[in-house]
Protein backbone atom coordinates (compact mmCIF):
# COMPACT_ATOMS: atom_id res chain seq x y z
CA UNK A 1 0.00 0.00 0.00
CA UNK A 2 1.35 3.51 -0.93
CA UNK A 3 0.38 6.75 0.85
CA UNK A 4 1.43 9.17 -2.12
CA UNK A 5 0.66 13.00 -0.85
CA UNK A 6 1.66 14.10 -4.43
CA UNK A 7 -0.73 11.83 -6.54
CA UNK A 8 -1.25 12.68 -10.06
CA UNK A 9 -3.93 14.63 -11.25
CA UNK A 10 -5.93 12.26 -12.52
CA UNK A 11 -6.26 10.41 -9.61
CA UNK A 12 -7.15 13.78 -7.68
CA UNK A 13 -9.98 13.78 -11.03
CA UNK A 14 -11.47 10.68 -10.26
CA UNK A 15 -11.41 10.22 -6.44
CA UNK A 16 -13.41 13.76 -6.71
CA UNK A 17 -16.04 12.31 -9.05
CA UNK A 18 -16.25 9.44 -6.23
CA UNK A 19 -16.60 11.80 -3.62
CA UNK A 20 -19.63 13.56 -5.53
CA UNK A 21 -21.12 10.56 -5.91
CA UNK A 22 -20.98 9.34 -2.92
CA UNK A 23 -22.98 12.62 -2.03
CA UNK A 24 -26.09 11.59 -3.00
CA UNK A 25 -26.41 9.49 -0.64
CA UNK A 26 -25.99 12.51 2.48
CA UNK A 27 -28.53 11.08 5.27
CA UNK A 28 -29.45 8.25 4.06
CA UNK A 29 -26.47 5.52 4.54
CA UNK A 30 -26.59 5.33 8.46
CA UNK A 31 -25.06 3.89 10.27
CA UNK A 32 -23.16 3.14 7.42
CA UNK A 33 -21.03 5.95 5.74
CA UNK A 34 -21.11 7.27 2.26
CA UNK A 35 -19.49 5.32 -0.17
CA UNK A 36 -18.62 6.01 -3.89
CA UNK A 37 -16.84 3.95 -6.71
CA UNK A 38 -15.45 4.66 -10.21
CA UNK A 39 -14.02 1.89 -12.50
CA UNK A 40 -12.05 3.42 -15.13
CA UNK A 41 -10.00 1.25 -17.56
CA UNK A 42 -6.13 2.10 -19.15
CA UNK A 43 -7.30 4.46 -21.59
CA UNK A 44 -9.17 6.51 -18.72
CA UNK A 45 -12.43 5.81 -19.69
CA UNK A 46 -15.18 5.34 -16.89
CA UNK A 47 -16.56 2.32 -17.15
CA UNK A 48 -18.41 1.96 -13.98
CA UNK A 49 -19.85 3.94 -11.19
CA UNK A 50 -21.80 3.44 -8.24
CA UNK A 51 -22.59 4.41 -4.95
CA UNK A 52 -24.16 3.35 -1.41
CA UNK A 53 -27.82 4.47 -1.80
CA UNK A 54 -29.02 3.00 1.79
CA UNK A 55 -28.32 1.18 4.69
CA UNK A 56 -28.72 -2.78 3.45
CA UNK A 57 -28.80 -2.25 0.06
CA UNK A 58 -25.32 -3.23 -1.73
CA UNK A 59 -22.32 -1.28 -1.51
CA UNK A 60 -20.52 1.49 -4.29
CA UNK A 61 -18.12 -1.24 -5.57
CA UNK A 62 -20.83 -3.47 -6.09
CA UNK A 63 -22.17 -1.18 -8.71
CA UNK A 64 -19.60 -0.01 -10.71
CA UNK A 65 -18.12 -2.99 -10.90
CA UNK A 66 -21.50 -4.89 -12.21
CA UNK A 67 -21.79 -1.69 -14.70
CA UNK A 68 -18.37 -2.24 -15.80
CA UNK A 69 -18.35 -6.53 -16.00
CA UNK A 70 -15.66 -7.40 -18.01
CA UNK A 71 -13.99 -4.13 -19.00
CA UNK A 72 -12.93 -4.08 -15.10
CA UNK A 73 -10.15 -6.26 -15.97
CA UNK A 74 -7.28 -4.45 -15.76
CA UNK A 75 -8.43 -1.07 -14.57
CA UNK A 76 -8.25 1.01 -11.55
CA UNK A 77 -11.53 1.21 -9.15
CA UNK A 78 -11.64 4.40 -7.36
CA UNK A 79 -13.26 4.41 -4.00
CA UNK A 80 -14.06 6.79 -1.51
CA UNK A 81 -13.51 4.37 1.48
CA UNK A 82 -11.83 1.44 1.61
CA UNK A 83 -13.14 -1.70 0.70
CA UNK A 84 -15.06 -3.71 3.97
CA UNK A 85 -13.83 -6.85 4.63
CA UNK A 86 -16.49 -8.45 6.44
CA UNK A 87 -19.98 -9.35 6.11
CA UNK A 88 -23.02 -7.77 7.13
CA UNK A 89 -26.25 -6.90 5.43
CA UNK A 90 -23.90 -7.39 2.40
CA UNK A 91 -21.18 -9.89 1.73
CA UNK A 92 -17.91 -8.27 1.77
CA UNK A 93 -16.42 -5.83 -1.25
CA UNK A 94 -12.70 -6.57 -0.73
CA UNK A 95 -13.87 -10.61 -2.07
CA UNK A 96 -15.70 -8.90 -4.81
CA UNK A 97 -12.63 -6.38 -5.93
CA UNK A 98 -10.14 -9.70 -5.83
CA UNK A 99 -12.11 -11.13 -8.22
CA UNK A 100 -13.09 -8.28 -10.48
CA UNK A 101 -9.92 -8.52 -12.52
CA UNK A 102 -8.73 -4.55 -11.61
CA UNK A 103 -4.97 -4.15 -11.20
CA UNK A 104 -5.54 -1.29 -8.89
CA UNK A 105 -7.22 0.14 -5.97
CA UNK A 106 -7.36 3.88 -5.11
CA UNK A 107 -8.74 4.46 -2.06
CA UNK A 108 -9.35 8.16 -0.42
CA UNK A 109 -9.10 7.10 3.41
CA UNK A 110 -8.70 3.57 5.50
CA UNK A 111 -12.34 2.40 7.09
CA UNK A 112 -11.87 3.47 11.01
CA UNK A 113 -14.40 0.81 11.57
CA UNK A 114 -12.31 -1.90 13.91
CA UNK A 115 -13.98 -4.64 11.40
CA UNK A 116 -12.17 -3.04 8.57
CA UNK A 117 -9.35 -0.80 9.37
CA UNK A 118 -6.76 -1.82 6.84
CA UNK A 119 -7.72 -5.49 6.75
CA UNK A 120 -9.67 -4.68 3.72
CA UNK A 121 -6.61 -2.80 1.87
CA UNK A 122 -4.35 -5.82 2.98
CA UNK A 123 -6.72 -8.79 1.28
CA UNK A 124 -6.38 -6.88 -1.98
CA UNK A 125 -2.69 -6.50 -1.71
CA UNK A 126 -1.92 -10.27 -0.68
CA UNK A 127 -4.22 -10.79 -3.65
CA UNK A 128 -1.25 -8.98 -6.20
CA UNK A 129 -3.27 -5.83 -6.47
CA UNK A 130 -1.47 -2.48 -6.13
CA UNK A 131 -2.96 -0.57 -4.04
CA UNK A 132 -2.69 3.45 -3.23
CA UNK A 133 -4.95 5.32 -0.20
CA UNK A 134 -4.89 8.78 0.90
CA UNK A 135 -6.20 10.47 -2.61
CA UNK A 136 -8.40 13.59 -1.21
CA UNK A 137 -8.05 11.91 2.06
CA UNK A 138 -9.43 15.15 3.83
CA UNK A 139 -12.28 15.72 1.85
CA UNK A 140 -13.65 11.94 2.06
CA UNK A 141 -13.22 12.64 6.36
CA UNK A 142 -15.11 15.77 6.53
CA UNK A 143 -17.77 13.75 4.16
CA UNK A 144 -18.43 10.79 6.76
CA UNK A 145 -17.51 13.12 9.87
CA UNK A 146 -20.70 11.25 11.20
CA UNK A 147 -19.89 8.07 10.55
CA UNK A 148 -16.05 8.33 12.20
CA UNK A 149 -17.19 10.18 14.96
CA UNK A 150 -19.22 7.89 16.14
CA UNK A 151 -17.06 4.74 15.14
CA UNK A 152 -14.38 6.58 16.88
CA UNK A 153 -15.75 8.02 20.03
CA UNK A 154 -19.34 6.49 20.44
CA UNK A 155 -20.85 9.84 19.94
CA UNK A 156 -22.57 11.74 16.79
CA UNK A 157 -21.64 14.72 14.73
CA UNK A 158 -23.55 17.48 15.92
CA UNK A 159 -24.40 20.41 14.62
CA UNK A 160 -25.93 23.43 15.97
CA UNK A 161 -28.94 25.64 14.09
CA UNK A 162 -29.92 28.64 15.67
CA UNK A 163 -31.73 31.87 14.47
CA UNK A 164 -31.62 35.03 16.51
CA UNK A 165 -32.13 38.70 16.09
CA UNK A 166 -29.00 41.13 16.41
CA UNK A 167 -29.05 41.45 20.05
CA UNK A 168 -28.57 37.34 20.24
CA UNK A 169 -32.39 36.75 21.01
CA UNK A 170 -33.96 33.26 19.45
CA UNK A 171 -37.64 34.47 20.44
CA UNK A 172 -39.58 37.34 22.69
CA UNK A 173 -40.25 37.09 26.47
CA UNK A 174 -43.22 34.83 25.46
CA UNK A 175 -41.53 32.53 23.97
CA UNK A 176 -42.48 33.34 20.44
CA UNK A 177 -40.05 33.08 17.61
CA UNK A 178 -42.50 32.66 14.52
CA UNK A 179 -40.54 34.46 12.48
CA UNK A 180 -36.99 35.53 13.22
CA UNK A 181 -35.53 34.89 9.94
CA UNK A 182 -36.59 35.12 6.14
CA UNK A 183 -38.74 32.81 3.98
CA UNK A 184 -35.09 31.95 2.18
CA UNK A 185 -33.66 30.86 5.45
CA UNK A 186 -36.62 28.50 6.72
CA UNK A 187 -36.06 26.80 3.53
CA UNK A 188 -32.46 26.12 4.01
CA UNK A 189 -33.60 24.66 7.31
CA UNK A 190 -35.67 21.84 5.74
CA UNK A 191 -32.70 21.49 3.05
CA UNK A 192 -30.24 21.14 6.48
CA UNK A 193 -32.96 18.54 7.95
CA UNK A 194 -32.83 16.63 5.11
CA UNK A 195 -29.23 15.86 5.44
CA UNK A 196 -29.21 14.61 8.96
CA UNK A 197 -30.05 11.37 11.01
CA UNK A 198 -31.87 13.20 13.56
CA UNK A 199 -33.28 16.87 14.61
CA UNK A 200 -33.03 17.56 18.33
CA UNK A 201 -34.74 20.02 20.36
CA UNK A 202 -35.02 21.23 23.94
CA UNK A 203 -38.00 20.76 26.32
CA UNK A 204 -38.89 24.51 26.12
CA UNK A 205 -38.26 25.23 22.54
CA UNK A 206 -41.17 21.86 22.45
CA UNK A 207 -43.56 23.75 24.77
CA UNK A 208 -43.59 27.02 22.93
CA UNK A 209 -42.91 25.94 19.46
CA UNK A 210 -44.85 22.38 19.20
CA UNK A 211 -42.47 21.42 15.86
CA UNK A 212 -43.03 19.04 13.67
CA UNK A 213 -39.75 18.61 12.67
CA UNK A 214 -40.39 17.24 8.78
CA UNK A 215 -39.20 18.03 6.24
CA UNK A 216 -41.02 19.90 3.30
CA UNK A 217 -41.27 21.23 0.16
CA UNK A 218 -38.44 19.42 -1.16
CA UNK A 219 -38.72 16.60 -3.60
CA UNK A 220 -37.40 13.35 -2.74
CA UNK A 221 -36.55 14.05 0.47
CA UNK A 222 -36.96 11.59 3.83
CA UNK A 223 -38.16 12.87 7.27
CA UNK A 224 -34.91 12.51 9.93
CA UNK A 225 -35.49 11.06 13.42
CA UNK A 226 -36.64 13.22 15.56
CA UNK A 227 -35.67 13.91 19.35
CA UNK A 228 -36.99 16.08 22.21
CA UNK A 229 -35.19 16.57 25.21
CA UNK A 230 -38.07 16.54 28.17
CA UNK A 231 -36.79 15.96 31.96
CA UNK A 232 -40.03 16.30 33.39
CA UNK A 233 -41.94 14.58 30.65
CA UNK A 234 -44.43 17.61 29.79
CA UNK A 235 -45.06 17.13 26.68
CA UNK A 236 -48.59 16.90 25.56
CA UNK A 237 -49.25 13.03 23.81
CA UNK A 238 -51.55 15.47 21.29
CA UNK A 239 -48.38 17.50 20.25
CA UNK A 240 -47.96 17.78 16.64
CA UNK A 241 -44.44 16.44 17.71
CA UNK A 242 -46.26 13.38 18.63
CA UNK A 243 -49.10 12.95 16.04
CA UNK A 244 -46.96 13.89 13.18
CA UNK A 245 -45.36 11.48 10.98
CA UNK A 246 -45.63 8.30 12.88
CA UNK A 247 -43.24 6.22 10.38
CA UNK A 248 -40.15 8.29 11.06
CA UNK A 249 -38.70 7.58 14.63
CA UNK A 250 -39.21 9.63 17.13
CA UNK A 251 -37.26 9.84 20.73
CA UNK A 252 -38.41 11.69 23.86
CA UNK A 253 -35.19 11.40 26.50
CA UNK A 254 -36.49 11.88 30.07
CA UNK A 255 -35.55 10.73 33.33
CA UNK A 256 -36.85 7.68 34.93
CA UNK A 257 -38.30 9.51 38.07
CA UNK A 258 -40.41 11.51 35.43
CA UNK A 259 -41.48 8.23 33.92
CA UNK A 260 -42.69 6.30 36.60
CA UNK A 261 -44.98 9.67 37.56
CA UNK A 262 -46.46 9.37 34.17
CA UNK A 263 -50.15 9.75 33.91
CA UNK A 264 -50.49 9.79 30.01
CA UNK A 265 -49.66 7.52 27.17
CA UNK A 266 -47.79 8.29 23.98
CA UNK A 267 -48.67 7.09 20.81
CA UNK A 268 -46.81 3.69 19.84
CA UNK A 269 -44.23 5.14 17.84
CA UNK A 270 -42.87 7.48 20.39
CA UNK A 271 -40.01 5.87 21.99
CA UNK A 272 -39.86 7.06 25.38
CA UNK A 273 -36.03 6.71 26.59
CA UNK A 274 -34.46 7.26 30.47
CA UNK A 275 -31.48 8.87 30.61
CA UNK A 276 -28.91 9.59 33.59
CA UNK A 277 -29.38 12.91 35.13
CA UNK A 278 -26.93 15.22 35.48
CA UNK A 279 -28.08 17.73 38.38
CA UNK A 280 -31.96 18.24 37.78
CA UNK A 281 -31.22 17.47 33.99
CA UNK A 282 -30.76 15.12 31.88
CA UNK A 283 -27.01 14.24 30.61
CA UNK A 284 -26.76 15.23 27.22
CA UNK A 285 -23.48 13.09 26.95
CA UNK A 286 -25.90 9.81 27.62
CA UNK A 287 -28.53 10.94 25.16
CA UNK A 288 -26.50 11.62 22.20
CA UNK A 289 -24.68 8.81 23.26
CA UNK A 290 -27.98 6.31 23.07
CA UNK A 291 -28.39 8.02 19.73
CA UNK A 292 -25.36 6.57 18.72
CA UNK A 293 -26.33 3.22 19.10
CA UNK A 294 -28.98 3.47 17.67
CA UNK A 295 -27.02 4.37 14.31
CA UNK A 296 -27.51 7.83 14.03
CA UNK A 297 -24.13 9.47 12.95
CA UNK A 298 -24.91 13.15 12.77
CA UNK A 299 -27.50 15.42 14.71
CA UNK A 300 -29.02 18.79 13.87
CA UNK A 301 -29.66 20.47 16.80
CA UNK A 302 -32.73 23.38 16.66
CA UNK A 303 -32.12 24.61 20.17
CA UNK A 304 -32.99 26.25 21.98
CA UNK A 305 -30.75 28.15 24.40
CA UNK A 306 -30.39 25.96 27.35
CA UNK A 307 -29.70 22.65 25.07
CA UNK A 308 -27.23 25.07 22.83
CA UNK A 309 -25.48 25.86 26.06
CA UNK A 310 -25.38 22.60 27.59
CA UNK A 311 -24.05 21.16 23.95
CA UNK A 312 -21.51 23.82 23.96
CA UNK A 313 -20.63 23.71 27.53
CA UNK A 314 -19.85 19.49 27.21
CA UNK A 315 -17.75 20.07 24.37
CA UNK A 316 -20.27 17.94 22.13
CA UNK A 317 -20.91 20.52 19.31
CA UNK A 318 -19.06 19.88 16.33
CA UNK A 319 -20.35 22.68 13.77
CA UNK A 320 -22.59 25.61 14.12
CA UNK A 321 -24.99 27.51 11.35
CA UNK A 322 -25.24 31.10 13.18
CA UNK A 323 -28.35 32.95 11.77
CA UNK A 324 -28.88 36.16 12.38
CA UNK A 325 -31.51 38.32 11.15
CA UNK A 326 -31.70 42.05 10.64
CA UNK A 327 -34.10 42.60 13.76
CA UNK A 328 -33.85 44.55 17.35
CA UNK A 329 -35.94 42.74 19.99
CA UNK A 330 -34.23 44.80 22.66
CA UNK A 331 -36.12 43.21 25.71
CA UNK A 332 -33.64 42.03 28.12
CA UNK A 333 -36.20 39.22 28.98
CA UNK A 334 -36.29 38.01 25.85
CA UNK A 335 -34.84 34.33 25.13
CA UNK A 336 -31.12 34.45 25.14
CA UNK A 337 -29.06 32.55 22.25
CA UNK A 338 -27.69 31.20 25.00
CA UNK A 339 -27.90 30.17 28.19
CA UNK A 340 -24.88 28.59 30.21
CA UNK A 341 -25.13 27.68 33.95
CA UNK A 342 -21.71 28.89 34.51
CA UNK A 343 -19.73 32.24 33.79
CA UNK A 344 -17.03 32.09 30.64
CA UNK A 345 -14.09 34.59 30.59
CA UNK A 346 -13.27 36.31 27.22
CA UNK A 347 -10.16 34.61 26.97
CA UNK A 348 -12.31 31.37 27.63
CA UNK A 349 -14.71 32.20 24.91
CA UNK A 350 -15.08 29.31 22.10
CA UNK A 351 -14.10 30.41 18.70
CA UNK A 352 -14.80 28.91 15.61
CA UNK A 353 -12.96 27.90 13.32
CA UNK A 354 -13.34 27.28 9.03
CA UNK A 355 -15.67 30.04 9.08
CA UNK A 356 -17.46 30.93 5.90
CA UNK A 357 -20.56 33.27 5.84
CA UNK A 358 -23.55 33.36 3.61
CA UNK A 359 -26.39 35.88 2.59
CA UNK A 360 -29.52 34.94 2.70
CA UNK A 361 -31.68 37.88 1.13
CA UNK A 362 -31.02 39.97 4.30
CA UNK A 363 -30.00 36.99 6.75
CA UNK A 364 -26.44 36.25 7.55
CA UNK A 365 -25.65 32.77 7.47
CA UNK A 366 -22.35 31.78 9.20
CA UNK A 367 -20.73 28.54 9.24
CA UNK A 368 -17.91 27.00 11.15
CA UNK A 369 -16.71 23.95 13.39
CA UNK A 370 -15.75 23.74 16.85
Amino acid sequence: MSIDPNTTERDKTFMKACLELAQQAEGRTSPNPMVGAIVVDASGEIVGRGFHKKHGTPHAEVHALAEAGEKARGATIYVSLEPCCHTGKTPPCSDLVTKSGVSRVVAAMIDPNPKVAGKGIKQIEEAGIAVTVGVREAEATWQNRGFIKRITRGLPWVCLKMALTLDGRIADRSGSSRWVTNSESRAKVHELRNKFDAVMIGGNTLQTDDPELTVRDISDSRNPARVAIDSRLVTSASSRFCLTNPNARTFLFTLQKSIDLMTHAYPEHIELAAVPADGSHINITSALQFLAQQGVNSVLCEGGGKLAGSLLAGGLLDEVYWVVAPKFIGDVQAKPALQLESSVTLSDAWTLKNVSTEMLASDIWIHGTL
